[in-house]
């Protein structure tokens, strides 16, 4: 949620630069802002708390005596009642977007971005066929030079194997458990099919990188299965993430489908997506995975990865595009208080 909603705000700040000749504001500032609420208040929805402000638990942050915010982002169920509280100690002035569904009337904010599989209606409701994200071509860009110097060095990445198809580099990218997904011994079983394949048949340079829900036991297995290998580069999750570095060198990534954080972020570069089920299951995630499928932006995988799949024409950035929908309505909404 805090990537979304800060990915937002970047891209936002982005459009806002003084390079951009924008009108409507003259120096963006992103101020984050954490609100907890006590156990009683968080089964509330967010338009029948009574005293929002009151509720929030120690570990939030201070909301008294504000200077209001021009534009607010909130994520997440449990910060709608903050929103909705500072719309109206801003006497309406704050225009407030809510990402993801607030499970409260949406009329109760200016904005909502939420995914088409939550199948929300609504005037100011907009649908995005992916989560937003903190990918910029900014930060690929900066992190594609410090992991190229890495990799060269290690003999992993050239220019020649980038560019051949006959040699692809491979980036997997591995989520893991929540609460409805995780690795089984069947799942970890097919992922090592699909790189030992990726090697022998593909001649791939693969590139790996756990998160934190990856189970212990899955990158033990594969750092052991192939220690030997220099072509294959699993990170001993010490030291910077390789993973923004891992988005610009790949030309085809291996996702784990329990994520749609990265599955989201990867298709915001040129890479086609390839998915690994995982043990488990949801409905709102099944129709997220399917739909994505049937446009043909992802493929599934089981063993095989398909190393013929052509490259995304145009990247999907839905970042980019809720961010000038909202400035674009900040500038209308204004007019109303000069």
């Amino acid at each position: 949620m805090r990537s979304q909603a800060l990915g937002l705000a970047a891209a936002i700040k982005a459009l806002t630069t003084p390079d951009e000749h924008c009108e409507v504001v003259e120096k963006c500032e992103i101020v984050e802002k954490t609100a907890n609420l006590n156990e009683w208040a968080k089964f509330l929805p967010g338009h029948l708390n009574p005293l929002p402000l009151k509720t929030l638990s120690k570990n939030s942050s201070s909301f008294e005596n504000e200077n209001w915010p021009d534009i607010l982002i909130s994520c997440g169920r449990r910060s709608s009642a903050v929103s909705i509280a500072i719309g109206k100690k801003s006497g309406g002035k704050t225009y407030r977007v809510h990402v993801q569904n607030p499970q409260t009337p949406t009329k109760h904010f200016h904005l909502v971005a939420s995914m088409q599989h939550d199948a929300l209606k609504g005037d100011n409701v907009i649908h995005t066929n992916v989560a937003l994200h903190k990918v910029t071509q900014k930060k690929l860009d900066e992190e594609q030079v410090k992991w190229s110097h890495i990799w060269h060095e290690k003999n992993l990445i050239t220019k020649n194997n980038q560019e051949d198809a006959k040699s692809p580099v491979l980036g997997v990218c591995l989520g893991g458990k929540n609460k409805k997904y995780g690795f089984d011994d069947l799942a970890l079983k097919n992922l090592i099919q699909c790189l030992q394949n990726a090697r022998s048949n593909n001649n791939a340079t693969i590139l790996v990188t756990p998160s934190s829900r990856t189970e212990p036991f899955v990158t033990k297995a594969l750092q052991e299965k192939f220690k030997e290998d220099e072509k294959i580069w699993i990170w001993d999750q010490k030291g910077d993430n390789p993973y923004f570095g891992i988005l610009t060198h790949a030309n085809h990534l291996l996702v784990t489908a329990d994520s749609v954080s990265m599955i989201s972020e990867g298709l915001s570069t040129k890479s086609p997506i390839h998915i690994l089920p995982l043990s488990g299951t949801s409905r709102r995630h099944k129709i997220f995975l399917e739909n994505l499928i049937s446009e043909k932006l992802i493929y599934h995988v089981d063993k095989f990865i398909d190393f013929s799949v052509k490259v995304t024409e145009q990247p999907i950035d839905e970042t980019a595009r809720i961010a000038q929908i909202i400035l674009q309505n900040y500038a209308e909404h204004t007019k109303s208080f000069s």
